[in-house]
């Protein structure tokens, strides 16, 4: 095969189009993984925040532990299931919400010492006692909400809060009190 002299000169023109092209796309390219990378993050969070909220309902349903003893069981699960998300091994305390919380809602932030962080506020609502604050002091049936809140900046590992408004991640949970109610048993069979 013979190649014209004006072939060759446009092979070597076009060898570092590839080169360009490359160099122009990968910015948006990395760019778009690493946001699929960070909604996948949000997303496997959540669906931890769910589990944990479930957990920490139902540890509340039986009504023998308070909130502050269903926070810690809370931080237990969540620490295991996302040990970097949630200070795994940090030293934590338990302290007066850091939000804002709605009427008849009682709560507690989880504070991150080590890292100078909050970890999470974990919320509870008794729907049918507005009255009662803890889950100790709820009656059978009672229906009530859990909520788990945490900061897009303890687990995100971008800045999240710059392209949306949300600075949250907000789990909510609702569940009925399945506390026994007292009964008598009488130790003597009735005679016939």
């Amino acid at each position: 095969r013979v190649c014209s002299p004006e072939s060759a000169t446009t092979g070597k023109r076009r060898q570092g189009v590839a080169a360009v092209e490359f160099a122009l796309c990968l910015p948006i390219i990395v760019v778009f993984l690493l946001g699929v990378w960070e909604v996948g993050r949000i997303v496997q969070v959540s669906n931890v925040l769910s589990n944990g909220a479930r957990e920490a309902a139902r540890d509340a349903s039986l009504g023998q532990d308070n909130l502050q003893t269903v926070a810690s069981n809370l931080l237990a699960y969540l620490q295991s299931a996302q040990p970097t998300a949630f200070g795994q091994g940090h030293t934590t305390t338990l302290q007066s919400p850091t939000i804002s919380l709605p009427a008849n809602t009682t709560g507690y932030t989880c504070w991150d010492n080590t890292a100078n962080q909050e970890l999470f506020t974990i919320t509870f609502r008794d729907i049918t006692t507005s009255t009662a604050t803890d889950p100790t002091a709820m009656v059978k049936l009672d229906h009530y909400q859990i909520g788990v809140q945490v900061p897009y900046a303890s687990i995100g590992w971008s800045s999240l809060a710059q392209i949306t408004s949300a600075t949250r991640i907000y789990v909510a949970v609702d569940w009925a009190c399945l506390r026994d109610a007292p009964f008598q048993v009488s130790p003597v069979l009735p005679a016939q």
